[in-house]
């Protein structure tokens, strides 16, 4: 065992050797200033990204008009499906009331519900 890790400790060393020989100084100089020239316009996107991302998100009166409207399961920006029957339930709950003031959403709710234990019977 002590043999075998002898024999493949000098053959890693001289495959090393070998690759130090073939790469000679100059390509490795090239080599190394185009990568340092690469992880500069990385670090340049990188902080672009920060900066954008630092800024405030403001929402003008339409946008917020319509998302205070609109259930967000049923906003597809925000990972919602408006054909999704997440979106008819919250759509249901937010603007169908009965005369007696109750959301009457209950075959709505049993169809979520399946949805949901069909979602986990998947898994």
């Amino acid at each position: 065992m002590i043999a075998a890790l002898c024999i493949a400790g000098a053959l890693l060393f001289g495959g090393g050797v070998g690759v130090g020989v073939a790469v000679s100084r100059s390509k490795t100089e090239r080599v190394l200033a185009e990568q340092t020239q690469l992880i500069g316009a990385l670090q340049d996107g990188q902080r672009d990204l920060l900066e954008a991302a630092a800024k405030p998100v403001v929402l003008d009166a339409e946008l917020r008009a319509s998302l205070a409207a609109t259930p967000v399961q049923c906003v597809s920006e925000l990972g919602g499906d408006p054909m999704s029957i997440q979106c008819a339930w919250a759509t249901c709950g937010a603007f169908s009331q009965s005369d007696a003031g109750r959301l009457e959403c209950s075959d709505l709710t049993r169809r979520l519900v399946a949805s949901f234990e069909d979602d986990l019977d998947q898994r």
